[in-house]
């Protein structure tokens, strides 16, 4: 699937942009099989010829929408608190800037979509994981890594861990979030199990408890 490069010029960057923004709406509205080019089109405006430059058909435009989605939540994790100098605070850090992006309606819209078109298009829903949660999951394992070579934790499979550690955060709410969208949990709730999940991981990977 072709996702192409940005565009070089900021003009072109801003159309492309755009044109994500737009898909997003349309995709979500319609579902990924009833859209066509022409209601991205509409909606964002420019021609399909930039469009096609830009993304090479209607499953790179997708994907691209995917990766822009990522790409916001690794630069929100990436943003750390100035108190965030140990592993504690920068899993806590990571856990709640997670969950806020998981379950929010957007995310939870994204990924009904996803459920519904993938075993219609199975190529769509390997990119979608490889652009989304295979991203994620390498960006906090390059972390976990770290933090072992650094002698903050002992990590012996760091993929293993940053898996554990998703597992521990997400819980049920992403389930309850798909399946009672009325019913959502309350933000202090959330906190107080994702400052017990951090803390349940770091007494597993802890250097003075572990020994694996």
């Amino acid at each position: 699937m072709n996702t192409s490069a940005l565009p070089a010029t900021a003009r072109g960057q801003a159309r492309r942009l755009a044109m994500i923004d737009a898909a997003k709406d349309v995709f979500l509205e319609h579902g990924y099989e009833r859209t066509t080019l022409d209601m991205v089109i509409a909606n964002a405006g420019g021609s399909r010829r930039t469009l096609y430059e830009c993304f090479g058909d209607k499953a790179g435009l997708f994907c691209a929408m995917v990766a822009a989605n990522t790409e916001e939540l690794i630069s929100r994790l990436q943003a750390l608190p100035a108190d965030a100098t140990g592993p504690a605070h920068i899993l806590t850090h990571i856990a709640r800037v997670f969950l806020d992006m998981v379950l929010s309606p957007e995310a939870i819209a994204i990924f009904r979509l996803m459920v519904a078109e993938g075993p219609k298009f199975p190529e769509l829903g390997k990119a979608f994981y490889e652009e989304g949660p295979l991203r994620l999951r390498n960006h906090l394992t390059q972390y976990l890594q770290r933090a072992s070579d650094n002698g903050e934790l002992t990590v012996n499979d760091a993929s293993l861990a940053a898996r554990q550690f998703f597992g521990l955060i997400k819980s049920d709410y992403q389930m309850s979030a798909l399946l009672c969208p009325a019913g959502g949990e309350c933000i202090g709730e959330i906190e107080t199990e994702v400052d017990a999940a951090v803390a349940l991981f770091l007494k597993g990977y802890s250097p003075t408890n572990n020994t694996r």
